[in-house]
């Protein structure tokens, strides 16, 4: 990041203020539009400043493309060129420049994105176009990005939809869209992309902080006719490889995927056809929900941040092949036409389109389908996911479908609080985890070639958070990732660093086995003065020893 501050420095000097473009002489083949909501990526760690310091490093001949960048939406920017109070427009060409200023507008706002197309188009005329949303995502329901200037303001689908529309992408289609954010490689978003751009560049589960790799943009240089499917591989591959190179695939969740938007609609409609809700309900709902648990999920969380509930279409067909052959077959069918160009980390196989199947998050389950409702997505399958939903809070669900081990710690009378959960099966040798002398629960949250990612819910510096630890073959012992913010279903690409000064406490399970009620409580704050590690204990003799069951409705039960 510091090497950027210098090149600003250079560069800034010839920037000048309200440029105005046009040229329809000698169009490049390319305007690829960034919208740059910088966020807390920018205002805690400098993400898009570092990102902006590798498309300056790669070499892109502005004659082969325009990059116009819209950058705004953070409280602060880690660079002295970029102001703080103002949104402003700029064309990379031999550094940096200013074109315009729009004052400070919300980036969660449609009209914000409209007018941004709308000027880089006007202004810089090219044969094919390309915009990359830039910041965190949340899937189908909450869709994209984080306004810190204007509370966190998000833009849904159907904002986006507007935008896309009244800026005239109809009729002049984009050839690529790409987010540079987490969970938007969902079918909801590509159906409605597909009346305004060929192509879409998204990835199906979380991004790491540091996103794309922008030294893309040289390729450019080599092949600047090149088709939206053409750029979106060397997308894809940059992104893997810049992990590989430095040794973290087993680290991070890595996914990224290129799709066909003019083959989407088959995959919305065969999972309709999958999915038909009265062939299913309501004698088959067990055998449905035990198989929706055991769909790749992605977006998951401790159980106080549980509600992406996106899952991989290409598995959730696979869920249900012994009972639907054919129809799962067709779905599979339809991803392999669809999706041109899918690289993961996976540990198992996934097919590079999502969909929303609420699960995790039943308890907003309401609003969530509201906002599905509005999609306008397949008749079929909009109706089978109000029809499951019904079925997780009124069908009976006794049957188990997962089974852990609890350590408890008494607290007074029946009441218990909840110091560990082990997964089965159970040795003799019983440690538990410790984050500074705390007794910490981990949650499962995803699974990478040979790693495992958990959730410990926490207050940090008075935000709910999720402190991410990795087991690996390189960390057997677990090792802390940083923490992830809760935002409101806008999940947060990569993971602070927790650091010298903050503030924690760990959210704690308190189940009463007298009235079987159990209460959140919070461990009393610490202030971080060296760094965090996970230690592990024998538990001493008064803690009892339970088990934690899950049941088919995602209900969860617990006995002594």
């Amino acid at each position: 990041m510091r090497k950027f501050i210098i090149l600003f420095a250079t560069f800034f000097l010839i920037a000048a203020s309200g440029v105005s473009a046009k040229n329809t002489v000698n169009m490049p083949p390319y305007t690829i539009m960034i919208y740059m909501n910088g966020s807390d990526l920018e205002s805690e760690f400098g993400a898009a400043t570092d990102d902006l310091a590798e498309m300056l490093d790669s070499g892109l001949d502005a004659r082969n493309a325009n990059v116009i960048i819209l950058t705004g939406g953070t409280k602060r920017w880690q660079n002295d060129a970029i102001p703080e109070y103002e949104c402003i427009i700029w064309h990379l060409d031999n550094g940096i420049n200013e074109l315009e200023s729009m004052g400070m507008v919300n980036m969660g706002n449609p009209d914000t994105l409209r007018d941004f197309i709308i000027f880089s188009m006007d202004n810089f005329p090219a044969e094919k176009y390309g915009l990359i949303m830039w910041d965190h995502g949340g899937g189908s329901i909450a869709g994209f990005g984080h306004d810190e200037k204007f509370g966190d303001a998000s833009l849904t689908l159907m904002d986006m939809k507007k935008a896309f529309d009244e800026s005239g992408l109809s009729e002049t289609k984009l050839e690529f869209l790409g987010f540079d954010a987490c969970l938007m490689a969902t079918v909801e978003m590509a159906v409605l992309a597909s009346d305004y751009a060929h192509v879409l560049i998204a990835a199906e589960d979380l991004e790491p902080g540091e996103g794309w790799d922008y030294n893309f943009l040289g390729y450019l240089n080599e092949n600047p006719h090149m088709s939206g499917f053409e750029l979106g591989e060397i997308i894809v591959d940059t992104f893997i490889e810049y992990f590989e190179a430095r040794g973290l695939a087993d680290e991070e969740i890595l996914t990224l995927s290129v799709t066909d938007l003019s083959k989407v609609t088959p995959v919305m409609e065969a999972m309709g056809k999958l999915m038909a809700y009265d062939e299913v309900f309501p004698m088959d709902f067990k055998s449905m929900a035990v198989r929706r648990a055991n769909t790749k999920t992605f977006g998951e969380g401790s159980p106080r941040d549980n509600y992406a509930d996106m899952v991989d279409i290409g598995d959730m067909a696979l869920q249900l092949a012994d009972k639907y052959p054919r129809e799962a077959k067709a779905i599979l069918h339809a991803l392999k036409d669809c999706v041109t160009y899918n690289r993961h980390n996976s540990d198992v196989k996934i097919y590079g389109l999502s969909t929303f199947y609420i699960y995790g998050g039943k308890s907003q389950g309401e609003y969530s389908l509201e906002t599905y409702s509005a999609l306008e997505m397949d008749e079929t399958y909009t109706n089978f996911l109000h029809s499951f939903f019904n079925g997780l809070l009124n069908a009976a669900c006794g049957e188990i479908i997962q089974t852990e081990l609890v350590i408890w710690q008494p607290i007074k009378n029946n009441i218990y609080r909840k110091a560990a959960i082990v997964q089965l099966p159970i040795t003799d040798d019983i440690s538990i985890p410790t984050i500074n002398h705390e007794y910490v629960s981990l949650y499962p949250v995803s699974r990478i070639s040979n790693s495992r990612l958990y959730a410990i819910p926490a207050e940090v510096n008075n935000r709910d958070a999720d402190i991410i630890i990795l087991f690996s073959p390189k960390y057997p012992q677990g090792k802390i990732k940083g923490m992830r913010n809760y935002a409101g279903g806008v999940f947060q690409k990569g993971y602070d660093p927790i650091i010298e000064g903050d503030k924690i406490s760990f959210y704690q399970l308190n189940f009463d086995f007298d009235t079987q009620t159990e209460t959140w409580s919070k461990t009393k704050p610490f202030t971080v003065i060296t760094p965090l590690e996970i230690n592990w204990r024998t538990p001493p003799d008064s803690f009892k020893q339970g088990y934690r069951h899950t049941d088919t409705c995602n209900n969860v039960y617990f006995d002594s």
